[in-house]
């Protein structure tokens, strides 16, 4: 794979520099395609320089520099459900069990580790650098920029995610707003508090099964908490199914039945509006295949 490129039809006069910044260049990415040997800035086909002034119909071309693994980073053999991907990001469906990044017990493989390897298997010269994180037992989709200025351009996307679950009892749709800190005593368990940082989740009912008391929620997230639906779930009376830390039991399931279902986000480069599904988890399917919900 060759440097990630960018593209532009100016559409008014303006100083590059200016042109830049509008469309979040940062100064930072400026300094590396300045001092990195293999990124440029061309208008027409020619490097110029920041104080250019830039006339209606000119052709910016943006060749952002490479990146390089670290000598410290693991590159671990594993099989990846890619759901999209572009010259710019990639959004697979991570399964259970499987941290999104490397944790400390170096026994684990993680989602970036398997990552990893594909980049390097596919000769991409660039690094993945994840962008939305799921929990190590919830399953579902994961979004991961292809390089560090693709990233920090998602950093201003909105990105709009909704989950799946089972949880116990019939849910009533509504909005929970309640402020979520770590326990006094724990460096792993959230709890609702008033002097916690500000959380927000979105539930609607999609069936409820009255033999089971089981329902299948679909939940958005206005805020990135940990453990947020958990945590939101279990202070309303309705834990997860299989989430023993916030009050779940285990009788169906063995991990949290929480799915990452759809991202819907615009595309920050081509400014496309993307919706991007995944299917449930087996065992979560097969839990609602056998109680007739889904």
């Amino acid at each position: 794979m060759t440097n990630l490129v960018l593209n532009y039809t100016i559409k008014k006069e303006q100083c590059l520099r200016e042109f830049l910044l509008e469309n979040n260049i940062s100064r930072k990415t400026l300094t590396r395609i300045k001092f990195d040997n293999d990124g440029s800035i061309k208008v027409n086909d020619k490097e110029e320089n920041v104080r250019y002034i830039l006339k209606n119909g000119d052709k910016v071309t943006i060749t952002l520099p490479s990146e390089k693994f670290s000598e410290h980073v693991r590159f671990i053999e594993g099989n990846l459900d890619i759901i999209y991907e572009d010259e710019y990001f990639l959004v697979v469906n991570k399964p259970a069990n499987l941290p999104s990044i490397p944790s400390r017990n170096e026994g684990d493989a993680s989602l970036l580790e398997i990552v990893n390897t594909y980049f390097h298997d596919n000769n991409y010269v660039t690094i993945p650098h994840i962008v939305t994180r799921l929990d190590k037992n919830t399953t579902g989709l994961v979004l991961i920029a292809k390089h560090r200025h693709i990233h920090a351009l998602f950093g201003k996307t909105d990105i709009n995610k909704f989950y799946l679950a089972l949880t116990k009892g019939k849910v009533a749709d509504q909005v929970i707003e309640a402020n979520i800190k770590r326990e006094a005593d724990s460096i792993i368990t959230r709890c609702v508090a008033e002097d916690g940082d500000y959380a927000k989740t979105q539930i609607w009912l999609v069936k409820y099964y009255e033999k089971n008391d089981v329902s299948l929620v679909k939940l958005k997230l206005f805020t990135g908490r940990t453990h947020q639906i958990r945590v939101h779930m279990s202070h309303l009376g309705h834990p997860l199914l299989g989430d023993e830390l916030y009050g779940g039991n285990k009788d169906l399931i063995a991990r949290q039945a929480l799915h990452c279902h759809n991202l819907q986000f615009k595309h920050p480069i081509t400014q496309k509006e993307l919706s991007l599904e995944a299917p449930l988890a087996g065992d979560i399917k097969n839990i609602t295949d056998s109680i007739g919900i889904y």
